[in-house]
């Protein structure tokens, strides 16, 4: 409270001139810190240390006789129940009642001041720190909102947390996803947390089932002394704050943190903080398992639409497996993003799907086709587009799908597309649906040899096909000739 007096000087000069008084403040050893100017002497009056010692001791009004300066009073000035100095006036002679009662006035007004001042700055840095907790929100929230869950959104979640909230350790215990678990710590507690695992499991298991703060989703506590259970668990006091990760009742887990600075405990805006994190991040779990289940089930639908094409046209069994190998064969030769890697996988494996609204005696057919069998023929690719252009997951694939039997010189269907106007997914598909179809028995020939396939590509370059796409393809073939390729690439698999 005596730290910062210069903003009472004027203050006192005031009342000493109104009053005739001399008044001043002394610590709790005499030493004079805060003189007004004199009202009624040019220098200090003698006596003036010991009055402020028995004022301090007493912790009461003290007065007595002042020698050429008339009488002398004071009162003590505390700071809570603990006397940290006294206020002393001196000057004409005034009633004790009245003296005592004017000097705790004057006390009372300077206390009132200091305790404004410091609930001004104790607002201000509450609003500062629910700036800082509104920015952090505001800048992970909606970022996090925008992700799929991984280890490295967490993480870096974490370390935020870590640093707004002025904490030594932050953590993400996932018990059903040990693998994604995150434990960040502050460089300097690198040597007095050895074992962060564990340090943060016996954390998670001690906290009590009965604790009634369970019912709201969180648990802390701000000094480790004061639960036995906790006390053990590390050697120094601590504090600790843990909220569960829940979403529509399902719980994943918790974020917590952990801190040896006991000079601060966890605020309420930093618990609702964390809470609207653990909040988000179990939102983003839940949908990251939702999008998994409906991933699985695309999976499962394809392998059944495969296994429905197979099924009427028995001379293609295996084919889209092929071709799907082929095509990621040739996107790891060009180095393609792992986007378009995923676009052209799809696309392989389901660029015969429109083939299911074709009759089986068209597909199985021996003999040469109609001019009308051809063209429903032709449909397949128009058809598969359309089969599958309602369902969002596959959207990527389409343009593959749809195009894979256009020709890189303008005469293929279904829109007659050439050279880099048709899509590099479909570009690609046409290079081993080709291959692949030339070296499969169908109902109408037997199949070629790889040799023989190559040389037929190759004669068809630059028109059907795109001349470098079939320069690597033939490349990758010939090299792989000498390793049993052509049995293993022949041989029906399952897709994962």
């Amino acid at each position: 409270m005596l730290r910062d007096l210069s903003k009472f000087e004027t203050f006192l000069s005031s009342l000493s001139r109104v009053s005739g008084l001399r008044l001043e403040i002394r610590d709790r050893e005499g030493r004079l810190l805060l003189p007004s100017a004199p009202a009624c002497a040019d220098r200090e009056p003698a006596g003036l240390e010991a009055l402020s010692a028995r004022v301090v001791e007493a912790g009461r009004y003290q007065g007595t006789s002042i020698r050429g300066s008339g009488s002398a009073s004071g009162v003590p000035i505390r700071c809570g129940d603990r006397v940290v100095g006294a206020l002393i006036a001196t000057g004409r002679e005034v009633e004790p009642e009245g003296m005592e009662a004017f000097l705790e006035h004057t006390v009372g007004l300077m206390t009132e001041n200091i305790s404004c001042h410091q609930e001004v700055e104790d607002i201000t840095e509450e609003l500062s720190r629910s700036f800082e907790d509104l920015h952090l929100y505001a800048r992970i929230g909606t970022q996090i909102k925008t992700l799929k869950f991984s280890d490295a959104m967490l993480k870096a979640l974490m370390e935020e947390i870590m640093d707004s909230m002025r904490a030594d350790l932050a953590f993400a215990e996932l018990p059903e996803r040990r693998i994604h678990n995150v434990r960040v710590a502050k460089p300097h507690m690198s040597d007095r947390i050895t074992d962060p695992d564990g340090l943060v499991d016996m954390l998670v298991a001690s906290i009590p089932a009965d604790a009634p703060s369970l019912q709201e989703n969180y648990f802390i506590l701000n000094h480790s002394e004061e639960q036995a259970a906790f006390r053990r668990l590390y050697p120094e006091p601590y504090r600790f704050l843990a909220v569960k990760v829940v979403h529509d009742a399902q719980e994943y887990g918790w974020l917590g943190l952990f801190s040896v600075n006991l000079r601060k405990i966890f605020r309420q805006s930093e618990l609702r903080l964390l809470t609207s994190m653990a909040e988000q991040v179990a939102a983003i779990i839940a949908n990251t398992d939702l999008y998994h289940d409906l991933e699985r089930f695309v999976v499962n639908m394809v392998k059944s639409l495969v296994h429905a094409i197979e099924a009427k046209d028995v001379y293609t069994r295996g084919h889209s497996e092929r071709v799907n190998l082929y095509c990621m064969m040739i996107a790891e030769q060009l180095g393609l993003a792992e986007p378009e890697r995923e676009t052209l996988h799809w696309a392989s494996i389901l660029h015969d799907i429109g083939k299911i609204g074709i009759p089986e005696q068209i597909l199985n057919k021996p003999g040469r086709l109609t001019e009308g069998e051809f063209q429903s023929i032709q449909d397949h690719p128009t058809k598969g587009y359309n089969i599958l252009a309602p369902i969002e997951q596959l959207s990527g694939a389409l343009p593959g799908i749809l195009h894979h039997h256009e020709r890189y010189d303008g005469k293929g269907y279904p829109h007659g597309l050439k050279a880099e106007e048709i899509p590099l997914a479909a570009r690609i598909i046409a290079v081993a649906d080709t291959f692949d179809a030339i070296t499969s028995t169908r109902a109408y020939r037997p199949e070629k040899s790889f040799q023989e396939a190559l040389e037929i590509i190759q004669e068809v370059s630059g028109s059907q096909l795109d001349p470098e796409l079939v320069k690597l393809f033939t490349r990758l073939v010939v090299e792989d000739m000498d390793t049993d390729r052509e049995r293993m690439l022949h041989r029906t698999g399952t897709m994962g």
